[in-house]
């Protein structure tokens, strides 16, 4: 059995996001890399998602590495005026973080909220 879990990132706030990189890896760990994750990036996390004098490539690499899917929102974006084109490397979008999750859930992944 392989277990899904997606995960919510609404913030950009350095304890939250370091955090959810380590609940990832412990989550990676306790299960044996049988699990397929996704992070749902949408809120306060833009910065996170940014390519632009972003500080948290050490933790996105990582993360990639780790073969998590990393999606920004695309409402988020748009409030922000920020473009596809302009997103770290790796990260993708969907059209909206909140259907995303719902759609998720409904397909059987487990829901967890990054942070604390």
């Amino acid at each position: 059995m392989t277990y899904k879990a997606i995960i919510q990132l609404m913030s950009g706030d350095e304890a939250v996001i370091k955090s959810m990189a380590s609940q990832i890896s412990n989550l990676r760990t306790a299960l044996d890399n049988n699990v397929e994750v996704e992070l749902v990036c949408h809120g306060q996390s833009a910065d996170f998602v940014v390519n632009a004098g972003n500080k948290w490539g050490d933790i996105i690499q990582k993360l990639l590495s780790m073969s998590v899917k990393i999606v920004a929102c695309e409402n988020m974006l748009k409030a922000r005026n920020i473009s596809a084109v302009q997103l770290y490397p790796g990260i993708k979008t969907v059209p909206a973080a909140i259907a995303e999750l719902v759609i998720k859930q409904q397909e059987g992944w487990s829901y967890i909220k990054a942070g604390f």
